[in-house]
């Protein structure tokens, strides 16, 4: 009896602690993330419009909290801009082993904004890069001096003024960003970020033109996690 007791509250407890919620973040509040830089948010047909501003380095919009362990994102996003990069990053805190995320003062530079950006923890997720010369990227940024993976697409997917479907995991030591459905990074990550805040980022420009800028509309974001 005693031992049957002891099985039971053991499985009850791994039960709790695998337990997956499920948030759906309506776009009135994604609208209330904070954000951090140059731009504009507004609803929109529906959905949350980011803009640039002339003289941005990017705007930033921040979950109001960090999430543990597995997580899983998802949304549709529409470039209103050929010249809108889309990056989100995720499991974001100040280093390994912080427990927050600091901002910093307003109006950096873009080589400061990047210099606080790469001091940071965090999973790295760019697309839509077609304006810059690259293609898609993701990578694992431990500190300003150390990256664990940085991997490449071959091509670029997207295309301005239509709906995609993202979709982000971080689950079982693996990381995978599909796009549309489909696969296009999968990567064993045998140390992963086990916790942190989920940035969504967009910048424009060109090296040719730098008054162009982002220009984006997300909606139906999802948020699986323990």
């Amino acid at each position: 009896m005693k031992l049957t007791l002891i099985i039971m509250l053991v499985c009850v407890h791994v039960s709790m602690c695998s337990q997956e919620y499920t948030n759906h973040i309506k776009v009135s509040e994604l609208a209330k993330w904070e954000t951090y830089g140059e731009g504009t948010v507004e609803i929109k047909e529906k959905a949350l419009q980011m803009s640039e501003i002339p003289g941005s380095t990017g705007l930033f919009l921040i979950s109001p909290k960090p999430y543990n362990g597995d997580i899983t994102i998802t949304y549709k996003v529409k470039a209103l801009t050929e010249t809108s990069v889309i990056i989100t990053l995720f499991s974001v805190l100040d280093s390994i082993g912080a427990t927050k995320l600091s901002l910093p003062k307003s109006g950096l530079s873009g080589s400061e904004q990047w210099k606080w950006r790469s001091s940071l923890s965090h999973y790295n997720l760019t697309f839509n890069n077609k304006s810059h010369g690259t293609t898609p990227f993701l990578f694992k940024n431990v500190s300003s001096l150390e990256k664990d993976f940085h991997l490449r697409a071959s091509k670029n997917s997207m295309i301005p003024n239509q709906w995609h479907t993202v979709k982000i995991t971080k689950k079982n030591n693996q990381i995978r960003f599909l796009l549309n459905n489909e696969l296009i990074f999968n990567k064993h990550d045998c140390n992963p970020l086990d916790k942190g805040h989920i940035l969504f980022r967009i910048s424009g420009g060109t090296a040719t033109d730098s008054s162009l800028l982002a220009k984006i509309m997300l909606k139906d974001v999802i948020i699986y996690h323990q």
